[in-house]
């Protein structure tokens, strides 16, 4: 325990602005000190008093009461109290006695060095505490899964790997091709949480499709606490000058008066500097400044739905401009699609031009690169393989790897520069389901229905072909569908299961929604993209509520991207899209990760009609519902004339 005397000087650990105190008094538990230069009162417990002694040496200088600065000479210790020799600076032989008690109230101590010449010296597990806390922090810092620890996921290895394999990049520059559910928005959020962690982004921008702004926001927020800003024409619009008599406004006005207008400076704000994570959607991106967008040196940008970047030699589109020129001034670059080749090679090469325009100079080439893909994958599969390679197939990897060395103890560097060299190589992720295990069945039924009389129409128009209540202006067509009979008898049937209802059109949507909640009573919610995002995210919600929420939501097209409702297991087709590619994407609503249950698809149309072309097509045809088809998009190509002429005389 320390030994306490009154008359004492001694420092406050906890409140040095007391300045230096005195003791007053000392008991068998507690001792009391007084700060004269605050006129206030401590009383500490003696066995654990955040006091520091405070002595002076021979060489120091003190301050006494009467503010005079002496430098001490010598100090002698007299039952406690300290008694200082000193002496005026300069004057050795003026030397006088100044006990400990008078010495000066106010004590700065304005770093480590003061504090240690005076004495004042913390305890050795405050210092032991820093240091456990320093060294766990540079562990973790040091971790090969820095960044990759703190989201809230479910540990699932194929998405794990990707990121780990991307986000160790330094400006990562990847088109992440998983299929529909496997989890390419966890796989670019775990990208982003470990880029901006270990420091190697620290200003991203996200563009996304419009219905699915708000999902990425609160995905970004709930499983790895990133918060982004939703930029908008409004959001805009309120970053912009505030008012004519702003500070900055009067600056430049009493600058210009100073200087003449010819030569007084020009302030431009960049109004996306003002946030260092940014979302937003496709359509703000059309229409906003490019040229400011550009200017505000994102290290990273992510694209979703990346295939909807159309692109042709001749004429891009003006959204794929507009990402091409944000790729070329940000280091980072994420291309999200669950379907790289749906428009074909040249958009599969689109998509590639952007991450690596040096590497994918122009389409021919690309195509004819293409041709040599199949002898490279077999080289590559041989090689990785054989545990001993022959002289031949040595020979043959040479041939395509001048310079490396091709042999069995150098397997992993010739096998990634096979990669790195021919096709995509590390440019391109895609996981498939027939890789991963897990997923349930799909199992579907189609409706045979009677087409009514007043669906029967000569018009050659595709529209009417396929979906015939696009010649109604109003819901008048749903009394005198059979699809909706049968959709009502339906829902009645699973009442308590959860039902998705996927149409081609929006005003389908509409009027369905309508026809069976408001004249029907039933308990549905309606998704389409007429609606704002919260007026989606409120749709979305209340159709996932368990206990008060709706039994079917109905939706346009625009309901088969992004959106996951894996908790219901019944998938109402009442039309199909002539996409292969779009009707995987609508099953991938339901057919993703977590999905706990058999997929039930269930397909109403007509007899003798184009939706039941498309129903065989895609069924007999391609085995589509039940089973993933990444052919789906060249055979359609291949069989376009003819399913077209099928489609105009279903009756043949």
């Amino acid at each position: 325990m320390t030994d306490f005397t009154p008359g004492q000087r001694w420092l406050s650990e906890s409140e040095t602005e007391l300045g230096l105190g005195l003791i007053k008094e000392v008991d068998y538990r507690l001792v009391t000190v007084i700060y004269p230069a605050v006129e206030e009162e401590r009383t500490y417990a003696k066995n654990n008093a955040p006091l520091s002694r405070i002595t002076f040496d021979e060489g120091d200088t003190l301050t006494t009461g009467d503010g005079l600065e002496l430098v001490v000479q010598s100090a002698e210790d007299h039952n406690g109290l300290m008694v200082y020799h000193a002496h005026p600076a300069g004057e050795p032989d003026n030397v006088q006695p100044v006990p400990e008690s008078l010495l000066g109230h106010q004590l700065r101590l304005s770093g480590a060095m003061d504090r240690l010449l005076t004495n004042q010296l913390s305890s050795n597990r405050w210092f032991e505490l820093r240091l456990s806390a320093l060294r766990a922090r540079a562990q973790r810092e040091g971790s090969e899964i820095e960044g990759l620890r703190g989201p809230r996921i479910d540990l699932i290895g194929h998405q794990l790997y990707i990121a780990d394999q991307v986000a160790r990049r330094y400006a990562p520059r990847v088109l992440l091709a998983d299929e529909v559910g496997l989890g390419k928005t966890i796989e670019a959020g775990l990208i982003l949480h470990q880029q901006l962690q270990t420091g190697r982004a620290g200003r991203v921008l996200i563009v996304v499709p419009d219905a699915l702004v708000h999902q990425w926001f609160v995905e970004m927020a709930r499983r790895f606490n990133l918060r982004f800003s939703i930029f908008d024409e409004e959001r805009l619009e309120a970053l912009g000058k505030p008012s004519a008599e702003s500070v900055k406004d009067m600056l430049a006005d009493l600058i210009a008066e100073e200087l003449g207008e010819a030569d007084a400076p020009e302030v431009v704000d960049n109004p996306f500097l003002s946030e260092q994570l940014i979302l937003c959607s496709t359509a703000f991106l059309e229409g906003c400044d490019i040229d400011t967008l550009a200017a505000a040196e994102w290290d990273l940008v992510v694209v979703d739905e990346a295939h909807h970047l159309e692109w042709s030699e001749d004429a891009p589109s003006e959204a794929y401009q507009r990402v091409e020129r944000l790729a070329r001034t940000s280091p980072g670059l994420l291309l999200l699609t669950a379907t790289p080749e749906q428009l074909g090679v040249e958009s599969h090469f689109a998509r590639l031009r952007l991450l690596d325009p040096d590497r994918y100079p122009s389409l021919d080439a690309f195509v004819e690169e293409q041709g040599q893909y199949r002898e490279v994958a077999e080289l590559a599969g041989e090689l990785h393989d054989r545990d001993t390679w022959p002289a031949a197939l040595k020979d043959q990897a040479a041939a395509l790897l001048p310079g490396e060395t091709v042999d069995e103890a150098h397997r992993d560097t010739v096998l990634a520069e096979l990669l790195d060299r021919f096709g995509p190589g590390r440019v391109l992720f895609r996981n498939t389901r027939h890789n991963i295990a897990g997923f349930p069945a799909r199992k579907v039924e189609g409706y045979a229905l009677p087409l009514p009389a007043n669906y029967e129409v000569d018009d050659d128009e595709a529209e009417l072909r396929l979906y015939p209540e696009a010649g109604f202006p109003d819901d008048r067509w749903c009394a005198e569908d059979p699809r909706v009979t049968w959709l009502e008898k339906f829902l009645k049937e699973h009442r308590g299961e959860k039902v998705l209802v996927i149409c081609a059109r929006r005003d389908t949507a509409i009027d369905l929604h309508a026809y069976c909640g408001y004249k029907l009573g039933m308990s549905v919610a309606v998704f389409h993209e007429g609606m704002d995002l919260i007026e989606r995210d409120r749709a979305a919600a209340y159709f996932a509520d368990s206990e008060d929420g709706a039994q079917a939501l109905i939706c346009s097209e625009i309901g088969s991207e992004g959106r996951n409702f894996q908790f219901a297991h019944h998938l109402v087709l009442l039309d199909l899209p002539l996409n292969p590619d779009l009707l995987e994407q609508r099953i991938g609503r339901l057919d993703r990760i977590g999905q706990s249950e058999e997929i039930r698809i269930h397909v109403p149309y007509f007899e003798n009609h184009g939706q039941e072309v498309l129903f065989h097509w895609y069924h007999q045809g391609m085995n589509a519902f039940e089973q993933t088809n990444p052919a789906g998009h060249e055979i359609r190509l291949r069989t376009q004339d003819t399913l077209e002429a099928a489609l105009a005389m279903p009756g043949d």
